[in-house]
């Protein structure tokens, strides 16, 4: 089980209130989980440091029932190359763990799953654990996974209702999440939110591509387009009024709310391109050891945070117009 969940400030979660698919509506999602061929969801926010992924975890009796728990290190099963072939947990950890390491070169997974039958175990949970009960009760009722160092927690009455495509696509966000933890020594630190939730979305991309769910570039495109929408392009802040939680929740909130992962998704994938793979990792890196947020930026990516702003904004422009 995860240690120190005070406040709920070093854990990351999937929210499950109004979440869209990259380039999806909410109800052209609503209808593809109903099939086994297009559904990818999107955490929509996230809660002092929980990413969050959405559907509307039904309110249920508490349980005192103790969680089943999946650790990634007891599983024996082989990966699948394919989603289609992908129909228990154990599969699907083990699947996505083998994108993650063998074509991106992140570090093993070490995470374990706990399940609790309904949101009223996952507040219980969450309250042994040290969350403020106050806390503990809003995140469950808005949550259906929660992930911190080394563990994802999980309302499996509402993780019941999507198909795999959809819990493949929640549990490679989260567990993205739980590498950055592992990066930064289980620390959460002051890195920005918009590109921890873009990180985990780059991720996801690469592995619906892998597993042949969506491929990457269509979910980039379909991205581009939420951004250019003329409503979102009203709506949406600078990045630089997303770095920390309660901005991120803030805009989530608001006008934005459709866009702003798509948003993130986007900065996150032009920043990679333009500096690579290993000075993402590099930055998360340095939250073990410092909380210099623009130091650390231009440690990891070599140029100012300011200068990458700039050219962000140019690139929105061909983007947009």
């Amino acid at each position: 089980m995860v240690s120190g969940f005070p406040g709920l400030s070093n854990v990351e979660g999937s929210r499950t209130r109004a979440y869209v698919v990259s380039g999806f509506s909410r109800t052209q999602l609503i209808a593809a989980t109903r099939c086994s061929r297009i559904s990818i969801v999107r955490p929509v926010e996230t809660l002092a440091g929980w990413s969050l992924a959405a559907l509307v975890a039904a309110g249920c009796a508490a349980s005192s029932a103790q969680p089943r728990t999946i650790a990634i290190d007891d599983i024996r099963v082989a990966p699948s190359r394919q989603a289609i072939f992908i129909g228990d947990y154990d599969r699907a950890l083990v699947s996505i763990a083998a994108v993650t390491e063998r074509d991106l070169g992140l570090p093993a997974l070490k995470a374990s799953l706990h399940f609790f039958p309904n949101r009223d175990a996952l507040r219980a949970a969450l309250e042994a654990q040290g969350a403020y009960p106050v806390v503990a009760r809003d995140a469950a009722a808005v949550m259906m996974a929660i992930g911190g160092p080394g563990s994802v927690f999980i309302n499996d009455a509402a993780f019941a209702d999507l198909n795999w495509n959809s819990r493949i696509a929640v549990l490679a966000h989260e567990l993205t999440h739980t590498i950055q933890y592992e990066f930064a020594g289980g620390r959460r630190g002051t890195s920005d939110q918009w590109l921890r939730e873009g990180f985990a979305e780059w991720v996801q991309a690469r592995v619906l591509d892998a597993l042949g769910v969506m491929r990457r570039d269509d979910i980039r495109t379909r991205s581009i387009r939420w951004v250019r929408d003329t409503h979102a392009r009203r709506s949406l802040p600078p990045l630089s009024g997303l770095t920390t939680f309660p901005e991120w929740v803030a805009f989530h909130n608001g006008r934005a709310r459709d866009s702003l992962y798509p948003y993130a998704f986007v900065a996150t994938d032009f920043l990679i391109e333009r500096h690579g793979l290993d000075a993402m990792t590099t930055y998360f890196r340095l939250f073990a050891e410092s909380d210099d947020r623009l130091a650390n930026f231009a440690t990891a990516f070599g140029e100012e945070w300011t200068a990458f702003d700039a050219a962000l904004g140019a690139y929105f422009t061909r983007l947009v117009f």
